[in-house]
């Protein structure tokens, strides 16, 4: 890319528009396989090329979001980064619910799916040899993902070793404009669960897209303004691509979600019981890194370091710069970026565990 003319430039997104740089922009390249489903969810494995030099790691993403933008493209990946300096990655993908799973609970979401989950991963870590018969793995969730992975782990202290949640929302009243919008006073939840059935992804995005109303000038005024940097209009390309393929929420696991992150504050306030066994964040054991985006809308730091307050083992907190999106998809080769943080926390949990 090098046209520093306008209307030279104008000509040539013109004709990389007409390739349809968006449709054929394709995530999720780096080597793996599925070793474990349950309903529409997948585990995926991402073996270390080179052999395990540090302990498995599990991850568990937003359920609103495709899994691939932690391997948005090569030199952009997330997995990628961790699985070439020897971390085997298992990511838990939730896969697309359909009307079907209207009624899935948020009980079937965490106590199922993702408590089973880990189980697999780890017993196949264990068969692979990269994790002792009695440790446990390491484990990272992203978003929302992080939010239930903290209350899984909180319910069953010995499945990980250590957490690390990113962006993570904890302090649920403290989402700035988020939690302004989802009051019980205003929002219509009831209503939404029972004639809508699944919150629905088109909804769901447009609702981001109103937490930042510049956002989707300001997305093409930067492609223009970054056209002539190497790589940026491919970047470009694969993240619109992932922004715009959101995922249903399961009904009933919504309603449970909004009410009580969302109402009630329950990780901090207390005061809730899901599926008959409360849910108490003090009970987590594992030493956690709560890591913030420096310019996050979605979980700002206030809400992602909740976790200090409520969490019963130690906790540390990092912020990275970047916003709730961005830091996923940075080149992993900056020093400053998720990728060099993952593997800081990585090496400081020593060897295969």
């Amino acid at each position: 890319m090098t046209a520093t003319d306008p209307v030279a430039r104008m000509v040539e997104m013109a004709q990389w528009w007409s390739t349809a740089p968006v449709d054929t922009a394709r995530s999720g390249r780096t080597p793996h396989r599925v070793v474990f489903r349950q309903n529409k969810s997948a585990v995926r494995y991402f073996p270390a090329p080179g052999g395990a030099r540090h302990a498995p790691l599990f991850v568990s993403m937003p359920l609103i979001n495709t899994w691939t933008v932690f391997d948005l493209l090569p030199g952009q990946s997330v997995v990628e980064a961790l699985t070439l300096a020897g971390v085997p990655v298992y990511l838990l993908d939730w896969g697309r619910p359909g009307p079907e799973d209207r009624d899935q609970s948020l009980g079937d979401i965490i106590d199922g799916v993702l408590v089973r989950s880990m189980r697999r991963a780890t017993r196949h870590a264990r068969d692979a040899g990269t994790l002792a018969p009695r440790a446990a793995l390491d484990a990272l969730g992203y978003c929302v993902g992080g939010t239930f992975l903290s209350v899984a782990l909180a319910r069953n202290p010995r499945l990980a070793r250590r957490l690390a949640l990113l962006a993570a929302p904890i302090d649920f009243h403290r989402s700035e404009r988020l939690s302004t919008w989802a009051d019980p006073e205003t929002f219509p939840l009831d209503a939404l669960v029972d004639g809508l059935g699944n919150f629905p992804a088109a909804l769901m995005r447009g609702s981001f897209a109103l937490l930042k109303p510049t956002s989707q000038v300001g997305k093409h005024k930067a492609l223009w303004d970054r056209w002539e940097r190497p790589g940026f209009p491919q970047t470009w390309a694969a993240l619109e691509r992932w922004s715009g393929d959101n995922v249903d929420f399961p009904g009933e696991a919504y309603r449970e979600y909004v009410r009580r992150c969302y109402f009630d504050n329950a990780l901090m306030a207390g005061g809730w019981v899901l599926d008959g066994r409360p849910v108490d964040l003090s009970q987590g054991t594992a030493p956690a890194l709560a890591i913030a985006a420096s310019g996050d809308h979605i979980a700002p730091a206030a809400a992602a370091f909740g976790l200090e307050r409520a969490w019963g083992g130690p906790v540390q907190t990092r912020t990275l710069r970047g916003g709730h999106v961005g830091v996923c998809v940075q080149k992993t080769d900056r020093p400053d970026g998720l990728a060099s943080a993952l593997l800081d926390w990585a090496r400081s949990g020593g060897g295969p565990a």
